[in-house]
C-alpha cells in the first residue's frame, strides 16, 4: 500500500493524527471509533516516510493486541518481516530485564511467578507470620485481608504499604506495622532465594533499570518513537517508565479515552490522560470523534451515560454515529435469577432464527459470580456456551499440574512445582512431601534418585508411578511429547480420581498441546503463560454465546450484548462509597454498552436477594431507554433451537 491510498482509508480526524509529527501527541479515541487503526496507521505512515521501522517501541495492555498490531502494520508496509517491538509492559521488561538484569541485581535467568505462584508464596510466609503473632490469624479472618492485593496497590500506585492501606483499608492497624517490617521483608526474601520475580517485580525493576546511565542511554538510542495505547488505563509506576523512555526525545504518541478508564483497583488513575498537556507542555491532542461500530440509538445511551449529572458537566463527551437502524437499547424486568437467564435465551433463540450467529452475542455481568445462573439458563436452553468468566485458562487445576510437571522438568529445584506435584501422589502428605524435598534441596539430582525414597506403604505405587514418568519425560525435549507422557503414565488417571468433569478437562490438554508447539523452550511458554493474563480457553471454533465480564470485554465488540443484573448494588458495586469510585462505574457502563453494534438489551430481577436490591442502577436514572415487557415469575423454559 501506498502512502495516498493509506490516507485515503481515513476521516479527517484520523488523518490529522495520523500524519502529526513524531513529537508528543495525545490522541483521544472514542469507543469503535478506529483507536487501532490510527495507531497503526500512524506507524505505518512514518515508515513509509523513511522512519526505520526498529525506532519504534510500542507498548499494549495485552500481547493479543500488540499481535494483531503488528499484523496489521505488516499488511499496511507490504513487507513480509517487521522489525518492530511490540508488546505488554510486562512483556518488554521482562524482555529487556534478561539482558540487562544485573545491572539492578536481577538473574537472567529469573522465573517469572504467575499470580497463583506469588500467592502461594505469600500464604507460606503468611503462615510463618501467623505462627510468630498468635493474635495475627484471627485479625486476617476477621477483616479478609488480602495482603497480595494491598502490597501490589502500593507497588503500582508507588505508595508505602501505610499511604496504600489509607487509601484501600485492609489491613488492621495494629498489624501493618508488623507486616511491613516482617511478612513483606519474608516474601521478598522467598523469591529471592528462588532467582524469581512475581508481576509487579518487572515493572519495579524495569523502571529502577532506566535510573541506570547505560541502560538509559540505549533505550533512548534504540527506541526514539514511543506509542502507548489505552493510556487511561496506566498506572503510577507506568507513567513513571513512560517518563523515563521518553526523557530527552520527546516523541511520545498516547491514544486513549478516559471514559474508559476502568481499573482503579490495579491502580489505574484517569487523571494521567486529563494531565497529559501538564505532564508534557509541548503536547498537541487530537480528537478521533466518529464511532463506526454501534448504531446511533446505541451511541445516544452511550452518551447519556457518560454525560450525565456533575461528571459530564466536568467531563462532557463528544460522540458522532456513522450508523442508523430502527433497533434501540431495551430494559427488560424479571423476578428471579432463572427468569432473566431464560428471559435473555429466549431473545438469543429469536435473534439466531433471524439470522445472527451465536457468537455475535455476548452477555456481559458486572461480576464473576453472576454468570452461573445465565450460564444454566442458556445451556438448558440449547444454546452453545462460551465461559469467559472466573479463573483463565492456565489457572485451572488440572492444566496447572501439567504445566508444574513441565517447570519440574526444566528446574528439579522449583520447590514450588515440585511441591504441587508431589501432592498428587495420592497417600503422601505435607510432612513426607518435605522430607523428599529437603534430601534434595541444594543438590544436583536425578529423578531416579527417587526410586530410592521410602514412603508409606499405602502411597508407594503412585510415588514410584511419579518418578517413572518424570524420569521418562526428562528423556524428551520436546514439551508436546512430555505432556503425553505425563497424560499416558499418569495425567488421565489423576484427572478420573480428582475431578467428575474429568473428560471434559482431558480435552482441554488438546488447547494445551497446541499451544505449546507454538514455543522453542520451556522458559519461552511459561514466560509467556505467566504474562497472558487475558488467556482463557484458545478459540474451538464453535459458535457459541459468550458470557464474560464487563472488565473482560474491553476491546471487543458483539452485533447484540445483554447487560443483566442492572441492580442498584450489583451494577454500581454495593463496595462502591467514594466519589471517583461511583466515576469509574460510570465509566465502566459506558464501556458495557459500547460492545454493542446493533442490539442492547439491559435487565434487572425484582426479587431481591441477599445481594441484589430491586431497584433499576442509579447510573440509569433520567437515561432515555425503551422498557421491554415484565416477565412473570412463572417463566416457562424456552424451546431450544
Amino acid at each position: 500500500m501506498d502512502r495516498e491510498t493509506l490516507l485515503s482509508q481515513l476521516d479527517d480526524d484520523q488523518r490529522a493524527a495520523v500524519t502529526a509529527p513524531l513529537s508528543n501527541i495525545l490522541c483521544v479515541a472514542n469507543a469503535g471509533s478506529g483507536k487501532t487503526r490510527v495507531l497503526t496507521y500512524r506507524i505505518a505512515y512514518w515508515i513509509m516516510e523513511g522512519v526505520p521501522q526498529d525506532s519504534f517501541l510500542m507498548l499494549t495492555f495485552t500481547n493479543k493486541a500488540a499481535a494483531e498490531m503488528m499484523e496489521r502494520i505488516r499488511k499496511l508496509i507490504n513487507s513480509e518481516e517487521i522489525y518492530l517491538t511490540g508488546g505488554t509492559f510486562h512483556s518488554i521488561a521482562c524482555r529487556l530485564l534478561r539482558k540487562w538484569g544485573p545491572v539492578v541485581d536481577v538473574y537472567s535467568n529469573f522465573i517469572i511467578l504467575s499470580e497463583k505462584d506469588a500467592a502461594d508464596l505469600m500464604g507460606v510466609c503468611r503462615e510463618k507470620f501467623c505462627a510468630a503473632h498468635e493474635f495475627a490469624r484471627d485479625e486476617f479472618a476477621a477483616h479478609k485481608v488480602n495482603i497480595m492485593a494491598l502490597y501490589s496497590y502500593a507497588r503500582n500506585c508507588c505508595l508505602s504499604l501505610a499511604e496504600a492501606n489509607a487509601i484501600r483499608n485492609m489491613v488492621p492497624d495494629e498489624l501493618l506495622e508488623l507486616v511491613e517490617q516482617e511478612l513483606i521483608p519474608d516474601y521478598e526474601e522467598c523469591k529471592r532465594k528462588r532467582k524469581g520475580l512475581d508481576f509487579d517485580d518487572l515493572l519495579v525493576k524495569f523502571n529502577e533499570l532506566l535510573d541506570a546511565p547505560q541502560a538509559s542511554r540505549w533505550f533512548h538510542s534504540h527506541f526514539p518513537h514511543v506509542f502507548v495505547d489505552e493510556y487511561q488505563d496506566i498506572n503510577q509506576l507506568q507513567d513513571n517508565i513512560i517518563h523515563k523512555l521518553v526523557k530527552g526525545v520527546n516523541r511520545l504518541t498516547a491514544v486513549g479515552d478516559e471514559a474508559q478508564c476502568i481499573y482503579g483497583f490495579r491502580g489505574s488513575n484517569v487523571e494521567f490522560i486529563r494531565n497529559f498537556t501538564t505532564d508534557y507542555p509541548d503536547a498537541a491532542v487530537y480528537s478521533i470523534r466518529n464511532n463506526y461500530r454501534s448504531l446511533e440509538s446505541v451511541v445516544d445511551l452511550a452518551l447519556q451515560v457518560i454525560n450525565d449529572g456533575e461528571y459530564g458537566r466536568a467531563h462532557p463527551k463528544e460522540m458522532f454515529a456513522t450508523h442508523t437502524g430502527p433497533q434501540v437499547p431495551q430494559v427488560n424486568y424479571y423476578q428471579e435469577d432463572l427468569d432473566q437467564a431464560f428471559g435473555i435465551a429466549k431473545e438469543i433463540i429469536s435473534l439466531h432464527r433471524d439470522g445472527t450467529p451465536y457468537n455475535e452475542m455476548a452477555v456481559l455481568v458486572r461480576a464473576n459470580r453472576l454468570g452461573k445462573d445465565l450460564e444454566v439458563g442458556l445451556t438448558k436452553s440449547g444454546i452453545p456456551v462460551r465461559m469467559e468468566c472466573g479463573i483463565r485458562f492456565f489457572d485451572r487445576a488440572h492444566i496447572r499440574i501439567a504445566m508444574y510437571f513441565l517447570r519440574t522438568l526444566y528446574n528439579p529445584h522449583d520447590d514450588l512445582a515440585f511441591w504441587a506435584l508431589m501432592d498428587t501422589v495420592y497417600g503422601v502428605g505435607p510432612q513426607t512431601i518435605k522430607k523428599i524435598f529437603a534430601a534434595f534441596e541444594g543438590h544436583n539430582f536425578e529423578f531416579a534418585q527417587l526410586y530410592g525414597m521410602t514412603v508409606k506403604k499405602n502411597a508407594q505405587a503412585d510415588f514410584l508411578n511419579l518418578a517413572r514418568t518424570l524420569v521418562r519425560a526428562e528423556k524428551h525435549t520436546n514439551m508436546v511429547e512430555q505432556i503425553d507422557i505425563f497424560l499416558e503414565m499418569r495425567g488421565k488417571n489423576y484427572l478420573m480420581r480428582k475431578f467428575k468433569d474429568w473428560k471434559k478437562r482431558l480435552a482441554d490438554f488438546d488447547i494445551l498441546k497446541q499451544t505449546l508447539a507454538d514455543f522453542d523452550s520451556v522458559q519461552e511458554f511459561l514466560n509467556e503463560a505467566a504474562l497472558d493474563e487475558k488467556r482463557t480457553n484458545a478459540p474451538d471454533g464453535k459458535d457459541a454465546v459468550t458470557i464474560t465480564t464487563v472488565h473482560r470485554s474491553k476491546g471487543l465488540e458483539w452485533d447484540t450484548v445483554f447487560l443483566p443484573y442492572m441492580n442498584e448494588g450489583t451494577f454500581p458495586s454495593i463496595n462502591v462509597s467514594e466519589k471517583e469510585d461511583f466515576d469509574e462505574e460510570r465509566r465502566l457502563l459506558y464501556v458495557a454498552v459500547t460492545r454493542a453494534r446493533r442490539d442492547l438489551f439491559i435487565s434487572k430481577v425484582t426479587v431481591s436477594n441477599s445481594v441484589l436490591k430491586p431497584e433499576l442502577s442509579s447510573l440509569l436514572y433520567g437515561v432515555r431507554i425503551h422498557e421491554g415487557p415484565t416477565a412473570s415469575s412463572e417463566f416457562d423454559y424456552p424451546e431450544a433451537c
